[in-house]
Order: C-alpha cells, then structure tokens, then sequence
C-alpha cells in the first residue's frame, strides 16, 4: 500500500455520534489534509473530505465557504501549532544565539518528523507547482513569521558580541530562509530530486554554518598580528 493510499484508507478517530460539534472544524481539517496529501489540491472535492471526515458536504459549507478558505484555515492552524513548538524550544535552549538558530533552522527545514508535516510537505509541493498564486496566499505569513523570528536572533547575537555588528539582519534572514525553501520546493516540484539526487538534510546543517560563518566578527590581519605582538612584549 502506498504512502498516500494508506491515508485515504483511515477512518475518522470517532463515530460521528460519538463526537462534539465544537471538535468537528478540527477533525475536518485533519481529513482536508489527509485528501489533499492523497489526490492533490486540484482534484479534491469537497466531497472527499466530507467523505474522509465522516461527515454531510453541508457540514463542511457550515464552517469553511470554500475548498480554498479550508486549505487557508489548514495552513494557518499549522503555522499557529510549529511557531508555539518552535518558540517554546528556544526557551529551552541555553548557550550562544547560534545554537538557537542551528535548532530552529534544523527543525523547520530538515526531514519532518512526524506524519502531518509530512502529509503538509507533499500538499505544498504540488500547490507550487499546480497553483502558484494559491500557493503564495497560503504560505506568506509562514514565511514572513519565520524571517522575522531569525532577524530577531541575529539581532540578539549581535547585541550580546556573537555576531557582527554591521550585519543586516533583516536581509540575512530573507535570505537565509529563501534559499532553503526555494531549494525544497524546486527539488520536489521540479523534478529535480530525480535529476540531481541531494540529501536534505545536509543542504540544510551546511547552509546553517555557512549563514552562522558570515554572521560572526570578522578579525583584521594587522589587529590580529597587533594582539599577538601584545602577548610577546
């Protein structure tokens, strides 16, 4: 049985009388994501999920008005759940600022770990490639919560000496973030994980150090050479 296949064969967690109406917005999306991840975005109905919900198509019309309001509000429950997970683990984290971007860039761009980021992955590679312009409503405020979370880390290092002083941070972020994501979604969309096979996850820890190396104080040939004639004086 296939990945997608093996999806469209579950069944909703409860009977439908078993459940509480305040739940079912929740558990639509939660079919929403497993159908889109199965047929694509394009050829899903709102039949489908109504169907892989266990529930009528007017239930579904009662709290999203279309099938795109469904994968918006599926997004945004997405970015809402991974920017809580990912602010509380750099409350964990203790040590330098670099740790804390290493940490955050490895859990938002390496392989996904568990099965909905994954099923998420697959909706938006075949959204980039089919639907650009619902693509882009759909994952714009993801990506500017994100660059705006790292601009602030590098803000940080740069207060406490980690970093340098005249790095934009603003533009280090965008860019840092745009290359990953355009390396993913190019890799999978374009076919060119095919073409040019490439390990995710080391694209994404050698693009970290070479982000964090551009970021760190940068030390002259003469300041260097003046300290060390300091020492031998």
């Amino acid at each position: 049985m296939t990945f997608k296949n093996s999806w469209m064969k579950q069944r909703p967690p409860h009977p439908r009388w078993e459940r509480r109406p305040d739940e079912r917005p929740s558990e639509i999306l939660d079919a929403a994501l497993r159908v889109f991840a199965a047929r694509g975005y394009s050829a899903s109905r709102m039949e489908d999920v109504a169907a892989a919900a266990g529930v009528t198509k007017g239930t579904i019309y009662y709290y999203f008005d279309s099938k795109e309001a469904l994968l918006i509000k599926l997004v945004a429950r997405h970015d809402r759940e991974i920017f809580a997970e990912l602010e509380a683990l750099m409350d964990c984290v203790v040590g330098p600022v670099s740790a804390k971007l290493r940490m955050l860039m490895r859990k938002g761009f390496c392989e996904p770990d568990d099965e909905w980021r994954r099923l998420l992955y697959v909706v938006f590679q075949e959204l980039h490639a089919d639907a650009p312009k619902l693509f882009a409503r759909a994952v714009q405020k993801n990506l500017v919560e994100g660059w705006t979370l790292i601009a602030k880390l590098i803000e940080s290092g740069k207060a406490t000496g980690e970093f340098r002083q005249d790095a934009d941070a603003e533009v280090a972020a965008r860019v840092f973030t745009s290359g990953l994501v355009l390396q993913q979604l190019w890799r999978g969309g374009m076919g060119l994980e095919e073409l040019d096979p490439f390990d995710n996850d080391r694209m994404v820890d050698s693009t970290i150090e070479l982000f964090l190396h551009s970021l760190r104080p940068t030390v002259s040939v003469r300041t260097a050479v003046g300290k060390r004639r300091a020492r031998h004086s």
